[in-house]
């Protein structure tokens, strides 16, 4: 790993949650953040393509919320699909994203401004990936996911290890399920999420969930 990808994102485990701030640090790190990610050996978005996949036919329309530059929707053309649709705040992100030409659609969208500008049931499958840190309403951003999938569509999301106990992510989740909401719950036990990124390595490893809309 380069010494400057190391020193430069200092932080990045607690840095403020406001949307604004969000968009200006992605804004800024967008011209590398994929070199970045690669040098700490970032898999997840190619694991929750595949769990999509596992679920889902090829033909399925898929958000990708919280786009960002677009790693997650080239795992997702990787593994079959090729009806996807990005929504970031990052302006920068959703640039270099569209610069992948694995998105049918592209726009700059606030996922903490709810509800989002999209119908209800629009989709066959969401990808979140990455993006649960910045969104301290797990319930209600839970719920907006299931707005726009379809009934019987798909959700595979990832939440980090510390924030799964901090927000009681499981009993959010137990919550969904009991009320009817979701079916066929998966989540993961913590795996490795930025292994080569020294502050997270084998401190903060990722919860991976996955469950069908009711």
């Amino acid at each position: 790993m380069e010494s400057g990808s190391r020193s430069k994102h200092i932080g990045l485990s607690n840095i403020s949650k406001k949307s604004d701030d969000v968009a200006k640090y992605y804004d800024n790190w967008a011209r590398d953040y994929n070199e970045t990610l690669a040098d700490w050996r970032y898999e997840a978005p190619k694991q929750v393509a595949s769990m999509l996949r596992a679920k889902l036919s090829p033909k399925s329309a898929i958000l990708d919320a919280g786009c960002g530059t677009g790693l997650s929707g080239k795992a997702l053309l990787t593994a079959g699909f090729t009806t996807i649709d990005g929504i970031d705040v990052s302006q920068r992100s959703l640039e270099i994203a569209g610069m992948t030409s694995a998105y049918r659609t592209l726009h700059k969208m606030d996922l903490q401004r709810l509800p989002l500008p999209i119908p209800d049931g629009h989709y066959d499958g969401l990808a979140c990936v990455g993006v649960l840190t910045y969104l301290t309403d797990s319930i209600g951003a839970l719920r907006e996911f299931n707005r726009v999938v379809r009934s019987g569509g798909v959700v595979a999301i990832t939440q980090r290890s510390d924030l799964f106990v901090e927000r009681e992510f499981q009993s959010v989740l137990e919550g969904l399920l009991s009320d009817g909401d979701i079916s066929q719950m998966r989540v993961s036990e913590p795996r490795p999420y930025l292994p080569d990124n020294e502050e997270f390595g084998d401190q903060i490893l990722v919860n991976y969930i996955g469950y069908t809309v009711v």
